[in-house]
């Protein structure tokens, strides 16, 4: 059962690890420019598994501070 429960978890660790970099993938940019609050955004911008599409959009972000964390983390 613990062997079990071991490989269960490290499997979960490798496939969250492979994911890694792909987090708000899905996010338009429609609704990061028009419908998501500035605290989302900024949220976003600050998550370093945020993926390189997403963070793109957010260097464009009307709030600068959006923008700076976006260019930071894509560096």
């Amino acid at each position: 059962m613990k062997q079990n429960f071991i490989r269960v978890v490290l499997s979960l660790l490798i496939i969250s690890a492979a994911n890694a970099g792909n987090k708000f993938n899905d996010l338009t940019e429609a609704y990061l420019t028009e419908k998501a609050s500035l605290d989302v955004r900024m949220t976003i911008a600050k998550d370093p598994e945020t993926s390189l599409k997403v963070l793109k959009v957010l260097t464009q972000d009307s709030n600068s501070e959006v923008s700076k964390l976006a260019k930071e983390a894509i560096k």
